[in-house]
């Protein structure tokens, strides 16, 4: 309530006039701290000035009261220590809560000016602390804090000139209202009276409110849009929207011509009664004057694909194998308000899905530091995440007047399935401001992108890459057998790969295109795990004692094709024992007949004859190695050692009666192959005079047949390396 150098024949009257009304009902209600979020408002970032207090409240849920609950006539004020800049656009929300009391007293005001962080105007209930008094006439801003705009919050309605409350709202409708106007100007003011000379104040876009000292917070903004030369002000809670021309006669107030720093702030006052007021900051925008621009490069040779400040008539198209490098370039300008930000702002960069875009670091440095040879290189590593399509990296302090750089580099590593790469890659920056900068963003997808492009080729990583390196690693094959090549494709994104191989073919052979023939088709169900298979070959066309090969490459299902590889077959003979007689048949003897068959030495000689089976003796040997061939008579059944202690048998030539090989129960070389002699053998026992010979037991024979095996075993000296 403005109530102030009142005469005393008026205070009597009024008084009575109050007895007449009988007793009023007392409503209190004090501020309470916000439940919104708010600026972490210390003494480092307000000045307050008259009758305001500190900070209060938890960290991050400030507020300051802009004068006590106390003092009556008296007014207070809060400055934000950072001044804003009209060369620039700006935002500034701030919320007021004015207690909700019996008697209102008086109202308070945002208030922009050039005047210092000690402004308040004299300290008077209807001042509201930025107003000039009631009283007084030359001139008629006089104790109006000078150079200043202000938008008047006012709880109480002067229009009582010979009370004490002045004229001030004489031409607005009575109650609580809302209006602007440039509080150190003489134009701000008319006067009224003719026993009292009182000010009247020429409110501009005045809005009439049910109830401002409601107890509750109300969420103010102002917006300053540098293009439009436009302030806009707005009170959601009371339908309030006006917008105010920053032209000349608002720079001229404010002093914006001689580019003077321009503080904002609240000021307030109580009349006759008190009345709290606070007012919480909840987010400055526009203190900093920065630009942004990202660049993204192709490294080695250096080729800039875009630039999110210019658009680019035709997307550049670069290799899937390259090194890309994002260069964000922030340009934190002199004219800047803020002398510095502190660390804490965020840095986002699109990090398209479905590509591998994991860079080793992200890096940050004074672009007069780290820019070498058109390309930044090293400076202070930064923590970084990757979430949601976004790099989001947390920058460090930033001083004004300096240019600096965030960069990182990545390659593109993951492909689509069974597709080769075709993708839009779209570059976006968006620098996610604090309190004091606004957010910026650098970019557009929709007109900001590069086309990455990439084939990924399978590779066979068995066999060699020429025949001369697969002489070196042959693979040992013998005669009669398959020769198997173990196939390993590696391959990033195809599930199955063609196999497409030559015949064999020697070293003087020139292999074409079209000796190639599609030998498998080899599939897989995890892409993490190779390609793999066995291929069976037939060697039967192959000579003994020469080296072959094999030329194989793959496709993929994409259609690329892996380089050649070569593999060597070192392809060597073998030894082999076709056959031996499976029946020899002695023949049928009487007691008699087998005694006139012992010899002077002692043995029955008992003729052996094939009849009935082949009689050849048969071994072949195409190998470097050489072959013996051992014999052993195994026990004779039915009760053998009633016919003899042991029974052998021998060959004789027939022409030389030599004893040619004898066959015992002990196993012995019958033949053996000589360095120099025929590597095959051939034998037809039916040209020896063969015999089953023995020393009979005379005394225990009995009547019955007598049967027997010989084992035959062939050892070679083949030895595979």
């Amino acid at each position: 309530m403005k109530k102030f150098g009142i005469i005393r024949w008026g205070y009597v009257f009024f008084f009575s006039i109050l007895l007449l009304c009988g007793k009023q009902e007392i409503v209190l209600a004090a501020v309470s701290a916000p439940d919104f979020p708010t600026l972490a408002i210390d003494d480092s970032l307000i000045t307050p000035v008259g009758q305001a207090g500190s900070p209060q409240g938890e960290p991050g849920f400030n507020y300051v009261q802009v004068n006590d609950g106390a003092t009556t006539n008296s007014s207070g004020g809060v400055w934000f220590n950072k001044p804003v800049s009209f060369t620039r656009s700006f935002r500034l929300e701030i919320a007021f809560c004015i207690d909700n009391t019996a008697t209102d007293s008086d109202g308070i005001a945002f208030v922009m000016q050039s005047s210092g962080l000690n402004a308040l105007a004299e300290q008077a209930g209807p001042t509201i602390g930025v107003w000039s008094n009631t009283g007084g006439t030359t001139p008629l801003s006089t104790g109006a804090i000078p150079q200043s705009f202000a938008i008047e919050f006012d709880t109480f309605y002067n229009n009582a000139g010979l009370t004490g409350d002045g004229m001030m709202d004489r031409d607005v409708p009575s109650g609580h209202h809302i209006a602007w106007n440039f509080p150190g100007s003489n134009d701000a003011y008319t006067t009224d009276g003719w026993l009292i000379i009182d000010k009247v104040l020429n409110h501009r876009d005045t809005v009439s409110v049910s109830d401002i000292s409601d107890g509750l917070w109300h969420s103010f903004t102002v917006v300053f849009d540098q293009p439009t030369q436009t302030l806009r002000y707005t009170v959601p809670d009371f339908g309030v929207d006006v917008t105010v021309p920053v032209d000349d006669t608002f720079k001229s107030n404010l002093n914006l011509t001689n580019s003077a720093p321009v503080y904002f702030g609240f000021t307030g006052a109580n009349g006759g009664y008190v009345q709290e007021k606070a007012v919480a900051f909840v987010d400055v925008e526009g203190l900093v004057d920065l630009d942004m621009r990202t660049g993204v490069f192709e490294k080695d040779p250096v080729k800039l694909l875009l630039d999110t400040g210019t658009t680019l008539a035709q997307p550049a198209t670069v290799d899937n194998s390259k090194t890309i490098i994002y260069a964000t370039y922030l340009s934190y300008k002199d004219t800047s308000d803020l002398a510095d930000l502190e660390s804490g702002i965020t840095l986002s960069s699109l990090f398209p899905e479905g590509l591998s875009l994991v860079p080793e670091a992200v890096y940050f440095g004074k672009a007069s530091e780290i820019m070498v040879n058109g390309l930044p290189e090293g400076g202070t590593a930064l923590p970084f995440v990757i979430e949601n399509g976004q790099l989001i990296t947390t920058l460090p302090d930033m001083v004004k007047g300096n240019d600096y750089i965030v960069h990182f580099s990545v390659n593109y590593t993951e492909a689509p399935i069974d597709e080769n790469l075709d993708a839009i890659i779209p570059v976006q920056t968006i620098f996610n401001g604090n309190a004091f900068v606004s957010s910026l963003t650098s970019g557009d997808p929709e007109t900001h992108y590069y086309q990455m492009t990439g084939d990924f080729p399978p590779s066979l990583t068995t066999g060699s890459v020429s025949l001369t390196e697969a002489k070196a690693n042959r693979q040992i094959v013998r005669q009669k057998r398959n020769c198997y090549l173990p196939i390993t494709i590696e391959d990033q994104n195809s599930t199955q790969a063609k196999v497409y191989a030559t015949d064999f073919f020697t070293e003087e052979t020139a292999i074409t295109e079209d000796d190639f023939s599609e030998m498998a088709l080899i599939e897989r169900s995890a892409i993490t795990e190779p390609l793999t298979d066995t291929l069976m070959l037939d060697t039967n066309a192959l000579a003994p004692g020469t080296t072959y090969y094999l030329a194989v490459y793959v496709i993929d299902t994409e259609g690329n094709r892996s380089e050649t590889r070569f593999y060597g077959i070192d392809f060597r003979g073998i030894v082999e024992f076709h056959q031996a007689p499976t029946s020899i048949n002695g023949t049928v003897v009487t007691v008699n007949e087998l005694a006139r068959s012992i010899r002077d030495d002692g043995y029955a000689y008992l003729a052996l004859s094939y009849d009935e089976e082949p009689s050849l003796l048969s071994i072949t040997n195409t190998s470097e190695g050489t072959w013996q061939l051992n014999g052993q008579m195994t026990d004779f059944l039915q009760e053998q050692q009633l016919l003899a202690d042991e029974i052998q048998l021998v060959l004789y030539d027939p022409e030389t009666n030599q004893l040619m090989a004898s066959i015992t129960s002990e196993e012995q070389v019958i033949f053996q192959q000589q360095p120099t002699d025929e590597a095959n053998l051939t034998v037809d026992l039916k040209e020896y005079d063969c015999y089953f010979r023995f020393v009979p037991k005379m005394e225990l024979i009995s009547p019955g047949t007598y049967t027997g095996a010989i084992n035959w075993r062939l050892e070679s000296t083949i030895i595979d390396e």
